[in-house]
């Protein structure tokens, strides 16, 4: 039989009429096709590679919080006797164990049990914020029962030792715990291990609220009067936010009182 020529009526053949070549069908797959396919595999490897360094450096701070906790453990006895010699000691290493920095606040190193009267007594303290870990003044200090029975309310602010930076919050609630000592006419005693790091820190954050200053005026203020503190970078990164929150709310403040 001879095959009817199709005329320019006629539908066209069906593809499937003919083979189809492999080269054929590859070429059906349009580059866009072709890039989502294989962009899929990438992405859900991208996202899982993702995940995966995500977990690794939490891991890694969590490691290095805990390094950090456990040394500050390690050395703890060994550089609380360092204070108590400097504190002994005559001469030029010797440092008193607190100092007067307003007539309102203290700072100092650990307020040790024997230290009970002469702080309530002789310094009107009735508030003690405490920035040391439990563990910290467990044997050598008041616990918050204690103080409450001689009259002083103590704040416990935990800050892991010789790396420990103390929290936004924390810094603003040990400045509202002050103030309302400042409020009252008495005084409030604010220590560490040895007065140098951490209530520093704290006691910098009073003075930028009560004085206006900046952290550096703070800072220099305090090391007057107490020479050897120590505000470490983080520290001090930790006073320039306090200070930019300060600042901001008294700008607020001064807008609202002239609308």
């Amino acid at each position: 039989m001879v095959p009817v020529p199709s005329g320019p009526g006629s539908a066209p053949a069906s593809p499937a009429a003919r083979p189809v070549s492999a080269p054929e069908r590859a070429a059906e797959v349009s580059p866009r096709s072709a890039g989502s396919l294989s962009a899929r595999p990438r992405s859900a490897s991208a996202g899982l590679v993702g995940l995966l360094l995500r977990q690794a450096r939490w891991g890694e701070m969590a490691a290095r919080g805990f390094l950090e906790a456990g040394l500050a453990r390690v050395l703890f006895y060994p550089t609380l006797l360092y204070t108590v010699f400097r504190g002994k000691v005559p001469g030029p290493v010797h440092v008193d164990w607190y100092h007067r920095i307003d007539p309102t606040v203290l700072l100092g190193a650990l307020p040790l049990r024997s230290m009970t009267r002469r702080l309530v007594e002789n310094e009107n303290v009735r508030g003690v914020i405490t920035m040391n870990e439990e563990y910290e003044t467990r044997f050598l200090c008041n616990s918050s029962k204690e103080w409450k029975n001689v009259g002083v309310e103590q704040l416990r602010l935990s800050t892991v030792d010789m790396t420990g930076i103390p929290t936004l919050a924390n810094l603003q609630k040990g400045v509202q715990f002050a103030l309302k000592y400042q409020a009252l006419g008495q005084s409030v005693y604010v220590h560490c291990k040895a007065g140098r790091s951490r209530s520093a820190t704290m006691v910098a954050a009073y003075l930028i609220q009560v004085y206006n200053w900046t952290p550096e005026e703070a800072v220099s203020a305090i090391t007057k009067i107490r020479s050897h503190i120590y505000i470490r970078p983080g520290q001090f990164e930790i006073l320039k936010e306090f200070h930019k929150e300060i600042t901001a709310g008294k700008a607020k403040e001064t807008f609202a009182s002239k609308t």
